[in-house]
């Protein structure tokens, strides 16, 4: 008898003993399993700092944009609309030049800093939507005017501090040449005047931006301004090519060879200006 009942006792110590060696080592495996599937931290950081793409300042954006002499990518870009204000056109039927443009404002966009990449997408918009039609009767899919004229604004805002060392080709003189003011009130009656900031050409209010004391700007010539600073009383002073914005004709006209810098196309006089 006590044969027959050490059997069932001997059988179980065994069937126990080789279940619990078999679970072990498959136990002892998961944490291996978990940390070889856990990425490492080092790897992690490494893969994360592979993925950063350094952007550009505000600053190194805006000279990009600017070029050199009026001639910059910012400059071109705004120059591709005929914004008439109640209308609007494109400039040329050029596909190849226009799509030459896009790429190099696009290109900029792609290192630019937050903020400024959405603003200049909006910019190249009407230049993207000529270039399907460029070569057909000069039609074109339809693009918001009004949101392209508020990302021009902002953009000439943010970058007109930059202007100066951007390359702007007219150094001006420590004095206005004695006949200048003379010459351009004698081409243009009734100038120069000061006129509110407001009631001109919003690419010269968004110029000018940071630069007004009190929101007015003096009109040298249709289409034509600069800051008007109220310790300088006299109007003729202001007739020098440093600092002077608006019209790309006009501009080019009372200061030859002054450069395009922050001029454009269709800058025309404001209601407070003679008509």
């Amino acid at each position: 008898m006590r044969k027959t009942a050490a059997i069932p006792v001997l059988a179980l110590l065994l069937v126990t003993g080789c279940s619990a060696e078999a679970a072990e080592p498959e136990a002892a495996s998961a944490p291996a399993t978990a940390a070889a599937s856990a990425p490492a931290p080092a790897a992690a950081a490494a893969g994360s700092t592979a993925e950063t793409v350094a952007l550009d300042s505000a600053e190194e954006t805006c000279r990009k944009l600017l070029g050199t002499d009026g001639n910059g990518p910012l400059y071109r870009a705004i120059y591709f609309v005929k914004d008439n204000g109640s209308t609007f056109g494109f400039e040329g039927s050029d596909g190849t030049g226009a799509n030459a443009l896009n790429t190099e404002v696009r290109g900029i966009a792609d290192s630019a800093p937050e903020g400024m990449d959405a603003l200049l997408k909006e910019l190249s918009a009407p230049i993207e939507s000529a270039m399907p039609v460029a070569e057909d009767s000069g039609s074109a899919r339809h693009f918001d005017i009004y949101a392209w004229r508020n990302a021009v604004s902002e953009i000439l805002a943010q970058c007109a501090p930059y202007e100066a060392t951007a390359g702007d080709a007219g150094a001006a003189p420590a004095a206005p040449a004695p006949s200048k003011a003379d010459e351009a009130s004698a081409a243009f009656p009734g100038y120069p005047l000061i006129v509110n900031a407001a009631s001109v050409d919003y690419r010269v209010a968004a110029w000018f931006d940071s630069k007004l004391v009190d929101g007015q700007v003096v009109a040298l010539a249709p289409g034509l301004y600069a800051p008007y600073d109220p310790n300088v009383s006299d109007l003729s002073a202001y007739y020098v090519p440093g600092g002077v914005a608006g019209d790309r004709a006009m501009k080019a006209t009372v200061f030859p060879n002054s450069g395009g810098a922050a001029s454009w196309s269709g800058v025309n006089p404001g209601p407070e200006e003679p008509q």
